[in-house]
């Protein structure tokens, strides 16, 4: 019997750390949530508190790991330069990483710091932390222009952002379904937008590619820790921006949230005519990737889409985006 996806257990997984960090014992550890990865919350004899994460084996944007290290590299830049995120622990022999041997196959590990905070999902952001939150992604991305990275790490390009959801909508959806037509004529024209788009040398290069309120926590002092670098990669910073667009239906107060966002980041990094006409497109690229992204996990994490609803789920994230670009 082959297995998609094992669940490791705490206890032994409490042993591993306990042998390979520097930590004072005993140590626990908790199953905090599966997804993507499996995450579980360790404590140290001390009371202090850290998180496991256990990659999931076999993702589609991983080729080995040196993506993986690239990412554990990044976050310690970072946190050298001043960021606020959840910085990896190294491992008593120096490595940021470790190696479980799981049945369906090699499983990588890494400890980080507990982030401080509640999470910026608790409640709505407040115009003024909307506007500091923009600040803080373009000091982000400032600090990720002086990375210089030791490991290779994939692009958030044309063939992750849409040929990927394309397969996977089209290995999920209902055979005879009308509207997987139109969801490619719409992938299509967003490929030639994105061939087309030249943005200044500022404009592309490592991005987190999911800054969301679920991935940042925001301290009593105010300030922001980012987190789960997972996705993170070479890409368009101004895709980095559109996890906060408006979504379908938005009122108006919502576009003055956005414009609270965006504007407080441009006042560190303006973005160029071009960036900030392709906003809405890469808006709908997010809505089809985050689509596709969870469709590819489905094998571990089930899907929540019905087969002959498929499409038209995807055509109603998108569409809206499509009207902001006047298609």
């Amino acid at each position: 019997m082959r297995v998609v996806c094992s669940l490791l257990h705490p206890d032994d997984l409490a042993t591993v750390v306990a042998r390979d960090y520097d930590l004072v014992v005993p140590v626990t550890a908790r199953l905090l949530q599966r997804g993507f990865n499996d995450t579980y919350l360790v404590t140290d004899g001390t009371g202090a508190r850290r998180v496991l994460r256990v990659y999931t084996h076999d993702k589609y944007w991983l080729r080995s790991d040196s993506d993986l290290l690239f990412e554990l590299e990044l976050l310690e830049h970072l946190a050298a330069a001043g960021i606020g995120v959840a910085q990896p622990s190294r491992r008593t022999t120096g490595e940021l990483a470790g190696r479980l041997d799981a049945p369906e196959g090699n499983r990588f590990y890494a400890l980080f710091d507990f982030a401080p905070g509640r999470p910026g999902s608790e409640r709505p952001m407040t115009l003024d932390e909307l506007r500091a939150l923009g600040a803080q992604v373009a000091r982000l991305h400032d600090a990720m222009d002086a990375f210089e990275p030791t490991r290779g790490r994939y692009h958030l390009d044309a063939a992750i952002l849409l040929d990927m959801p394309l397969a996977a909508i089209d290995a999920h959806r209902a055979p005879d379904d009308p509207h997987y037509a139109e969801i490619e004529a719409v992938a299509g024209k967003l490929k030639i937008l994105l061939a087309e788009l030249d943005p200044d040398p500022a404009g592309y290069g490592p991005i987190h590619a999911d800054i969301h309120d679920d991935n940042i926590y925001v301290t009593s002092a105010g300030e922001f820790v980012f987190f789960d670098f997972d996705h993170c990669g070479y890409g368009w910073r101004a895709y980095d921006l559109v996890s906060r667009y408006p979504q379908p239906q938005a009122t108006p107060d919502d576009w003055q949230r956005w414009t609270a966002y965006i504007d407080s980041y441009e006042g560190l990094r303006p973005l160029s005519t071009d960036e900030r006409r392709a906003l809405p497109a890469f808006a709908a690229c997010r809505a089809l990737w985050d689509i596709g992204d969870w469709l590819q996990a489905a094998p571990r994490i089930g899907t929540r889409w019905r087969a002959d609803r498929l499409c038209r789920h995807v055509l109603d994230r998108v569409r809206p985006r499509l009207a902001d670009l006047g298609w």
